[in-house]
């Protein structure tokens, strides 16, 4: 594995060039060194690096382990410890972070070098296996809602539909939630939550698509300034239940709480519409805060 973007923060001038030199002679690219906390954050933010490495001691008031907690917070990157610390409490508080490994000073070629390696390599084969598990878990939900739900709707008396929207929203947040946080940060080039709401709003109208889609709807977006729509041109579902209003309060209950992660103000609205050839919907999302 050559070529991948390392982050290194150390605060000693003549360390930090020996080891960029070191990581430049085995393929790796240093295109930046931090000297305190909040540069390691900044830079880290900034270069997206596929592994960082750590010194735990720097200048200013936030050391390494400190940085790291507030950078593993946001993204999810291999970490690697240099320090010539080795108190338990120090240890303690690296765990607590989930570093890869740590290593202490003075570090030779070889053992950076295999460390690096193992920990790159591991990362890889842990991000398959939790694509793997989305895939696997995303493709069941997928299945129920797409062939299931219509049919499982037909069948259910009135008297039960409230209480299985409920307890089907819950699954359907316990299981979409989480993929909508990471499509976020995926598709954030700073952290989500310091994004304009205009930003997060074409972000989240991005993902909410594409669920549709991967559903069988076919739909369009727009967002401008503080407002946003989906139109569906076609529905999935009302091919076999054309006249079943419970599908379109379960999309209408979906397009509300997926819309509530997304941090913004105001509200979603669906406007039902009948078009030339097939029904259609639209979804409003209103961010002013008039319509709060």
């Amino acid at each position: 594995m050559a070529g991948e973007k390392i982050l290194v923060v150390e605060d000693e001038g003549i360390s930090a060039i020996e080891i960029q030199e070191c990581l430049e002679s085995l393929g790796y690219r240093v295109p930046s060194i931090a000297k305190t906390g909040n540069e390691a954050i900044q830079e880290a933010f900034s270069i997206k690096p596929d592994l960082i490495l750590m010194d735990i001691t720097l200048q200013g008031e936030m050391d390494g382990i400190d940085a790291a907690t507030i950078i593993k917070s946001f993204m999810d990157v291999p970490l690697i410890y240099l320090t010539a610390l080795d108190d338990k409490e120090t240890f303690k508080r690296m765990i607590d972070t989930k570093a890869t490994a740590y290593l202490i000073k003075p570090i030779e070629e070889a053992e950076l070098r295999n460390n690096i390696e193992l920990a790159l390599k591991n990362y890889e084969l842990r991000k398959k296996e939790i694509e793997e598990e989305k895939r696997a878990g995303l493709k069941d939900v997928q299945i129920f809602m797409r062939s299931v739900l219509p049919e499982l709707v037909a069948n259910m008396p009135i008297s039960e539909r409230s209480v299985f929207l409920s307890r089907f929203m819950r699954l359907f947040e316990q299981n979409m939630k989480p993929l909508f946080h990471n499509y976020a940060q995926e598709h954030s080039e700073e952290p989500y939550e310091n994004l304009d709401e205009e930003v997060k709003l074409k972000i989240y109208l991005s993902w909410v698509a594409q669920l549709y889609e991967n559903l069988g709807f076919k739909v369009q977006t727009r967002a401008r300034a503080d407002r946003g729509a989906m139109t569906v041109k076609k529905c999935a579902w009302s091919p076999s239940r054309p006249k079943d209003v419970f599908l379109c309060l379960i999309c209408q209950s979906i397009m509300q709480l997926t819309y509530s992660w997304a941090n913004l103000p105001g509200s979603v609205k669906e406007e039902p519409t009948t078009g030339i050839l097939q029904s259609v919907c639209k979804f409003d999302y209103d961010m002013s805060y008039d319509a709060l």
